[in-house]
């Protein structure tokens, strides 16, 4: 489906909309003041977090302990007041009020601080740059689904594909080694280099995932040039008692079954010990789209975690294990045998290979094996501030089956074993006065090893890899603005082991380091509105990958070939939002620029036959380029029951050097719906939810010259023209409609959530830009889901 002027339509909704819904400011102009207190001494408690989650509403009390939120309406409204080493307080307040300064008094408490899971109540990092967060209802809601496909419920995130299987998350048009992932407050590494390489976490594990989508390279270290997603577990319990969770899912397209359960408590006698054990299966046969099966796309996952840790005043430890296997199919019509086979497979209505359903996992495939062991500490220094440690380990073994000859499919064509040590030390300094601060430094050796049994070739050579980093991060709060700046040094060194073309081991050696800096602003404005600035540098070391790849990467079914000259990508991005929340609607806009001189990029250049088949050619290359685009959401109360809520997703993007379009960038998307919420009874908020996913034709895609253009071409095809191409069309626009519903209800005197959806409602054949197997078959087609979710 086509959409004439789709962009400009989209823009339309949104403000045409908020233009009109700000009409209603008039009705709710009431004032809520209040000074936060220490219970025990009676002192003011500056800088303390103020939200009214219902509102999407937060401050920070001023140095004084006092804080005021105006444009309120007459309403109950239910605030939370949090503070480090303070008890969080959640106090109701009914407006209009004949109090005209409310006291607020918080409790001393002995916390869990860990690093990440408690980052609101520390040192913003960078409060400039805004954070979207999946958390409560909306991420159970996702339970089943891998940690990109969760990702997408935020505006601005797309998945990178390779089938129905592996999704990548995508921020701003950037994926990859471009976007930084802590799991747990631990820099993932596992070999996500890879397009196809999806990453090693189970989203079971997190209460939240949070997504900053800025370059928040001074805080996290080189490589966030797209941004960085946190993916926050629970605090322990600090008190006795086990509580727990319970999750099924099942889902009709590819028959899946899903189950997680969490366990949690603490000891008797021993304040502030606390325990949690997690565990999650996983099982999915083979998909369907529309018309068909995707033979050979089922998966299976096995994953489970512990942590305990003790937490008293002014110190605590904790320790982390995860373990994450998964085994994922890889559609079976995209490894094909022959030159004639791959230009008759691209691009056809139905794949060459199609089977009745199946559980079965067969070759082409992935096996991967994810450990993670964190163990971080915490100690209070006296008029200094709170100084926290982190080690982490992980293991990462991934191995890749393809079809091989002579009876060696059960060898892998691909065996990689990556071993990652990380240290990380953070200051999060004591305020004085109106300043705030942090600063940090992190290590980081990692050695990456191919197994033997492979009998080929590599893909991509043994090497070790030496990183360290230092920051500073600076902030200066005042009633109405926020001013920030950060300033970080990385250095990197690479070991590479490989064999040259005449077998001889070469050991070449590689540095690289750059400062990067950002500077930020938090406006809070009249009326409610509040604006976030600010303008990051960032920057990524080549990979090994894109240095020395050669050979076949089966799950990308193509050839790629690295370039051992490149150098450093450099990135500029300025990024701006203004948002604003009242109880009748809110509206959150954010625009971005990301200028990034030498993008390291995946070019096709050719196609070839091997032993193992017919694959097209890709070599790494380098360009200027930038990304500019536009993310805004709007959600608008028509009635008490009734919601309508918009997101919309622009993007553009162009190689600089040659004026022309970058492949794989997200096509331009407005998801829109309207929910209504169903009186209370026996069933708590009962609702129900329609939605359209609009996405339209990726308009500024690269040139496209066919397969078979390529086969016979004797030229070089760059000579005339040096912007890169693709061997087909993008695909059309699509509409794909969706329906949910769910409730929450009592069951033994614990919570029961239920969730059901359809997607894809009209069954709908249509394939994504984003799929990167959407040469060889067609998108999901409907599917219908079951989640539940038992609180105990």
């Amino acid at each position: 489906m086509k959409f004439l002027g789709l962009k400009w339509l989209l823009v339309l909704v949104i403000f045409g909309m908020a233009n009109g819904v700000f009409a209603q400011d008039g009705e709710c102009d009431l004032v809520l003041r209040g000074t936060v207190l220490d219970k025990e001494n009676k002192l003011p408690v500056p800088f303390a977090t103020i939200e009214i989650p219902s509102l999407g509403k937060r401050i920070v009390s001023s140095s004084d302990g006092s804080f005021s939120f105006d444009q309120l309406c007459a309403v109950n409204h239910e605030l939370t007041f949090r503070f480090l080493g303070y008890k969080t307080l959640t106090q109701s307040f009914s407006l209009p009020a004949t109090i005209e300064v409310f006291k607020i008094y918080l409790e001393t408490d002995v916390k869990d601080l860990s690093k990440v899971v408690v980052e609101g109540e520390k040192v913003e990092e960078i409060a400039s740059l805004k954070r979207a967060e999946l958390s409560g209802d909306a991420l159970t809601r996702s339970n089943g689904e891998s940690l990109g496909q969760a990702l997408t419920n935020i505006t601005g995130v797309n998945i990178l594909q390779t089938g129905p299987t592996i999704a990548k998350p995508v921020i701003h048009g950037l994926h990859s080694n471009r976007i930084l992932i802590l799991n747990n407050g631990i820099r993932q590494e596992g070999q996500q280099w890879g397009q196809e390489h999806a990453p090693e976490i189970d989203p079971f594990v997190a209460t939240n995932l949070q997504l900053i989508k800025g370059a928040a390279a001074v805080k996290y270290g080189s490589d966030a040039i797209g941004g960085v997603i946190l993916v926050n577990p629970p605090d322990l319990p600090s008190s006795s008692g086990i509580a727990g969770s319970f999750n099924l899912v099942g889902a009709s397209n590819n028959k899946l079954g899903a189950s997680s359960l969490m366990l949690e408590g603490g000891i008797a006698g021993l304040p502030g010990f606390g325990w949690r054990v997690q565990g999650s299966l996983k099982r999915g046969g083979d998909a369907r789209a529309a018309d068909y099966r995707l033979t050979n796309t089922g998966t299976k996952e096995d994953n489970f975690s512990f942590g305990l840790g003790y937490h008293k005043e002014g110190a605590g430890f904790e320790v982390f294990y995860s373990s994450f296997d998964a085994d994922i199919a890889i559609l079976r019509s995209a490894h094909i045998g022959n030159l004639t086979d791959l230009e008759n497979a691209i691009g056809r209505d139905r794949p060459l290979f199609i089977d009745d359903f199946s559980r079965d996992i067969n070759n082409p495939r992935q096996q991967v094996a994810h450990q993670l062991l964190k163990v971080n500490s915490h100690v209070d220094i006296n008029n200094l501030g709170e100084l926290y440690l982190q080690y982490g380990l992980q293991r990462n073994q991934r191995k890749e089956f393809d079809i091989r000859r002579g009876g060696r499919s059960n060898i892998p064509a691909l065996s990689l074993d990556l071993i990652t040590h990380t240290l990380e030390l953070d200051l999060d300094l004591a305020p004085m006065g109106k300043w705030k601060g942090d600063i940090g430094a992190s290590f980081l050796m990692q050695a990456n090893e191919n197994a033997t049994e492979t009998g080929i070739r590599p893909l991509i050579p043994n090497f070790d890899n030496l990183t360290a980093g230092f920051h500073v991060i600076g902030r200066y709060v005042e009633d109405k603005y926020e001013l920030e700046f950060g300033l970080r040094y990385d250095y990197k060194h690479y070991l590479v082991k490989k064999f040259d073309e005449n077998n001889v081991l070469i050991r070449p050696e590689f540095d690289f380091n750059n400062i990067t800096g950002s500077a930020g602003v938090v406006l809070n404005l009249s009326n409610g509105w509040e604006l976030r600035s600010n303008l990051g540098t960032a920057w990524r070391a080549p990979h090994v990958n894109e240095l020395f790849s050669e050979g076949l990467h089966h799950g990308s079914a193509a050839i790629e070939e690295g370039r051992d000259d490149l150098v450093s990508e450099k990135a500029i991005k300025w990024i701006s939002s203004i948002e604003k929340n009242t109880a009748r609607y809110s509206i959150d806009i954010s625009a971005y620029y990301n200028l990034i001189n030498d993008y390291i990029y995946l070019r096709p250049e050719d196609v070839a036959l091997t032993i193992r088949g017919a694959f097209p050619i890709f070599r790494y290359n380098q360009t200027d380029a930038h990304f500019l685009g536009l993310d805004a959401n709007l959600s608008y109360a028509l009635t008490d029951a009734l919601e309508w809520t918009n997101k919309l997703s622009l993007i553009r993007a162009k190689d600089r050097t040659v004026g022309s379009p970058l492949i794989n960038i997200p096509a331009n998307r407005l998801e829109s719906g309207i929910t209504y919420k169903f009186d209370e009874g026996r069933l708590r908020a009962p609702f129900l939810s329609v939605s359209a996913d609009f996405v339209d034709r990726q308009r500024n895609a690269p040139r496209v010259i066919s397969i078979a253009d390529v086969r016979v071409s004797e030229t070089d095809l760059f000579a005339t023209d040096q912007s890169i191409f693709d061997f087909l069309e993008a695909p059309v626009g699509y509409v794909n409609l969706n329906i949910s519903g769910g409730f929450k209800t009592q069951l033994f005197s614990n919570e029961l959530n239920v969730f059901v959806s359809v997607e894809n409602l009209l069954n709908n054949s249509y394939r994504d830009y984003l799929n990167r197997f959407r040469y060889y078959a067609d998108d999901l087609g409907r599917n219908i889901s079951l989640k539940i979710n038992y609180n105990f």
